[in-house]
């Protein structure tokens, strides 16, 4: 084990919405952690990720493969992504509500996803041994600081300039010369 992971069903959602978000990182796409950020005022906004003129709101879902997504979830995706179109600062985007999950959809839910407009990744595991350690440059000091998952600027970080990446342990990321960020939560060992 690289780093003490989380044990709850909160904290497992929220690091696979940091996965999915992992993943548009590297495709060059710009993350916010909405549903990270607000909590339970998301309106099931998990990741607004932005690429160019194009905007997709992610909702993520990390179940049991033995529950079932229903249509109530395809639903709420639709209707936030309908009101976030509608704001003024996304009229010139195109904004596409996308459903990643670990397991699979009803088949109503599927058929509404599909009427609806809703790209839908079923089946879509969390590889739990992905590098989350961000290894960032500081603009101002040139300081190279990681940050853990759950770390208190963790998921304002970005790692997209040239020298930045991914680690998947902290010892790589010590040996890439970064140290740990002063500013985090808990209790470090």
């Amino acid at each position: 084990m690289v780093w003490d992971r989380p044990k709850s069903k909160w904290l497992i959602g929220k690091l696979y919405e940091r996965y999915v978000g992992y993943l548009y990182e590297k495709d060059g796409w710009h993350v916010n952690y909405f549903g990270i950020n607000e909590r339970y005022e998301d309106l099931g906004r998990d990741l607004v990720c932005t690429k160019g003129k194009i905007i997709h709101v992610v909702q993520c879902k990390n179940w049991s493969q033995y529950r079932t997504i229903y249509e109530k979830h395809i639903f709420q995706l639709f209707g936030s992504t309908f009101e976030f179109k509608q704001l003024q600062e996304n009229k010139d985007y195109e904004v596409v509500p996308v459903f990643y999950c670990t397991n699979e959809l009803s088949p109503i839910a599927r058929e509404m996803s599909k009427v609806l407009g809703i790209q839908v990744h079923e089946h879509h595991n969390f590889d739990q041994n992905y590098p989350c350690i961000k290894c960032n440059i500081s603009t101002g000091s040139n300081e190279k600081i990681y940050h853990l998952p759950f770390d208190q600027k963790y998921d304002d970080t970005k790692i997209d300039r040239p020298g930045e990446m991914y680690c998947a342990s902290v010892a790589k990321a010590e040996d890439a010369g970064f140290r740990r960020a002063r500013k985090w939560y808990g209790t470090q060992k």
